[in-house]
């Protein structure tokens, strides 16, 4: 680790590091002047994320030597700092590494878990002793699970990295103490989670920081202000001197408890030290002549992406979109439904439920399912399994180094800002993961996703998630590197992507900036992520379908990987770039 700096020498490592990241972002959006600015080609490295700030510290450190999961290290942390309102080290998420050296792949688990005081019907209680009470896992300090990032990225850097620690928080440090100018996805989030202390009065006080903050009292940002953050610049600056101990066994530990003896929260230091990550294996099928890998449970993306392609792989999805578009999509939403129906009966934390993982990514399983699609939509309870044979605020990023190492991660902190609650003298935005359980009884989530009594919260057990980082293989080399944020839209958003890239063989541009059907089950409505064509919209309803009048969306960062070339693009729906060379 490295040793403490003098705030001379700080401040001038942050004014070089503005320096560094001003005229790096010049020279590569000048070198593709025919790609829009959210599109970005190289030959050795690329990292694609949803801010161009963290896309430019993850091509520092690969600049520096450093590999794709030191890159990862360096984004995530810069993620923190510029994306507040999605991701940081009050959350978790779910990283996956594959070294090109070996081929093998590796999970890593960070998600959130509950705390030791969780119980399936604790929700239910508090809103049986106050009814009118802000719902209490979203918002405030009962909807917190023990936070896994930061115990996550060590992990990977430990195992995989090649740089120490407090390098890779240098680019976040200094983005922190700095500052940077806000956008459009920034100051939309400040304007959506206003509403919420609107309607609650109380969470001004017991969630003060993001309030005061992020909202400015109520005074709302405007894009091109200039955001800073000290006291989350010295949390940053901890961790680089001391190490992760001081967030998981020292004063923030101690400080995240006291905040919650504070304001009725349940977590405690002990939960903190007692945190451990998951490595685990990854879900790996084919589709056509790809190969896919992506996430297994407690994250459902990758289980609910699998069972779709496998169901898509029966239809000649390329020869019915060109002869009959609206059929096209009917396919593909009548295969998100199938898989969000398996997904609300099984899908839970492995180490507390029996998943039956195996039968629904089968093939056969996939045959039969698609077998039952025909050219209209049916019940609800004619989706996916109800009987087994015996016997949304969230990142995504993708990068791959000069030697072929891939990183997917996407992390969280939930919605918007998370619970809203905070460790102020710490800069720390807390999740509201606990939201991700089926939390109130008979009563969907902030996403609308109804879930079974699997996924209920007890103890040390990691909520269900629609994360999905994937990498897509062909003849063993990697092409197409993807994930999303958007909650339950990020399974069908990479869906979406992966069918006009693999299917319908668009450019990568195209394939993010086309219009995106979602269908999660429950509600029984198809959801679109802008305006789509009249005659789509007017055959899919002849199909049976009703259209949902809100739009959607989530958010692609994605690395393609052709003839040689990369091509990485940030989705221009939230405003990233990515940085390569």
């Amino acid at each position: 680790m490295s040793t403490h700096q003098s705030p001379t020498k700080r401040t001038t490592l942050a004014i070089a590091g503005v320096i560094f990241f001003t005229s790096l972002f010049s020279t590569i959006t000048q070198a593709e002047t025919k790609d829009p600015t959210w599109i970005v080609r190289g030959k050795e490295c690329m990292v694609a994320s949803d801010h161009h700030l963290a896309s430019m510290a993850g091509l520092r450190i690969l600049k520096r030597g450093g590999n794709a999961v030191d890159a990862a290290c360096a984004v995530s942390f810069a993620l923190a700092v510029s994306r507040p309102q999605s991701t940081g080290l009050g959350g978790g998420g779910f990283m996956m590494v594959r070294m090109a050296n070996s081929g093998e792949t590796t999970v890593i688990d960070s998600r959130e878990t509950a705390p030791a005081a969780s119980s399936s019907n604790m929700y239910d209680l508090a809103v049986a002793a106050d009814p009118t009470m802000a719902p209490p896992s979203r918002y405030a300090h009962l909807a917190v699970a023990v936070p896994g990032l930061l115990a996550g990225n060590t992990q990977a850097l430990q195992q995989f990295g090649t740089m120490k620690l407090d390098e890779l928080l240098a680019p976040a440090i200094e983005i922190s103490t700095n500052g940077f100018e806000v956008d459009d996805h920034y100051v939309k989030a400040c304007h959506d989670v206003l509403s919420a202390y609107e309607a609650h009065p109380t969470l001004r006080q017991s969630c003060s920081y993001v309030y005061e903050v992020h909202l400015r009292k109520g005074k709302l940002p405007r894009i091109g202000d200039r955001l800073r953050q000290p006291a989350l610049a010295k949390l940053l600056q901890a961790i680089a001197d001391q190490g992760p101990n001081v967030f998981y066994h020292g004063p923030v530990a101690a400080a995240i408890e006291q905040e919650m003896k504070r304001h009725h929260g349940i977590m405690t230091q002990a939960d903190m030290a007692n945190y451990r990550v998951s490595l685990r294996a990854p879900l790996v099928s084919s589709y056509r002549e790809f190969q896919i890998i992506t996430v297994p449970p407690p994250s459902s993306g990758g289980t609910c992406i699998i069972e779709s392609l496998n169901i898509l792989e029966n239809v000649d999805l390329a020869a019915v979109d060109k002869s009959n578009a609206p059929l096209a999509r009917h396919y593909m939403i009548e295969t998100m439904k199938h898989a969000f129906a398996d997904r609300a009966r099984w899908m839970a934390d492995p180490a507390f439920a029996d998943i039956p993982t195996k039968l629904i990514t089968s093939k056969p399983y996939a045959k039969r399912l698609a077998s039952l699609i025909n050219h209209h939509a049916v019940s609800k309870a004619a989706y996916g399994t109800t009987q087994l044979p015996e016997d949304k605020g969230t990142s995504h990023f993708s990068i791959v180094d000069r030697w072929g190492n891939c990183v997917v991660s996407t992390e969280t902190i939930n919605t918007e800002f998370g619970s809203l609650s905070a460790v102020g003298e710490w800069g720390l935005i807390l999740n509201n993961e606990m939201d991700d359980f089926a939390a109130e009884h008979g009563r969907p989530n902030a996403f609308g996703l109804t879930q079974s009594d699997r996924n209920a919260p007890e103890p040390g057990k990691r909520p269900l998630s629609s994360m999905s980082p994937t990498i897509v293989l062909k003849e063993q080399k990697p092409v197409l590197l993807l994930g999303a944020s958007g909650g339950p839209r990020i399974i069908t958003a990479v869906l979406n992507v992966m069918i006009n890239v693999l299917d319908f063989n668009l450019p990568l541009a195209k394939a993010i900036e086309n219009t995106r059907v979602h269908h999660q089950w429950m509600p029984n409505e198809v959801a679109f992520d802008q305006k789509p064509d009249e005659s789509i919209a007017t055959a899919l309803r002849s199909l049976g379908h009703t259209l949902a009048k809100k739009q959607k969306k989530a958010m692609v960062q994605a690395i393609q990987i052709h003839d040689g070339a990369l091509i990485g693009a940030s989705d221009p729906r939230k405003g990233g770039r990515p940085a390569g060379y």
